[in-house]
C-alpha cells in the first residue's frame, strides 16, 4: 500500500493512501477502490471515491484539492452488528 503525506494551507499533515476491499465489494454497492484521507491526530478522516491514476504524483496543493473533494467518514458509534451481540442468559452467569 502506498502512503503519500501531504500538508494543507492550514498547516495541517495529512496522509492520503489507496484502499482496495478485493474484488467484491463490502457492502452491496459501493466501491472496491477509493482513495482515503486521514488527518494527523486521526480526528478526521474522508473517502473519495473516484481515485486518480496519477495520485501518488499529485502536488500537496492537487491534493488537498481532493482531501477537500472527499467524502467525510462518520464515527463508527454503534455497536457491531447492529443492535449488539445477544448472549445467552446462561452464558452471563460464567
Amino acid at each position: 500500500m502506498s502512503l503519500k503525506t501531504f500538508r494543507a494551507p492550514d498547516g495541517t499533515i495529512w496522509t492520503a493512501w489507496r484502499v482496495e476491499t478485493g474484488a467484491a465489494p463490502v457492502v452491496p454497492g459501493t466501491p472496491s477502490v477509493w482513495l482515503a484521507f486521514q488527518n494527523e491526530d486521526g480526528t478526521e478522516r474522508r473517502r473519495l471515491m473516484e481515485v486518480p491514476d496519477d495520485w501518488e504524483q499529485l502536488s500537496d496543493q492537487l491534493l488537498d484539492l481532493l482531501r477537500r473533494m472527499a467524502e467525510p467518514v462518520a464515527a463508527w458509534k454503534r455497536a457491531s452488528p447492529p443492535g449488539g451481540v445477544s448472549l445467552p442468559k446462561d452464558s452471563m452467569s460464567s
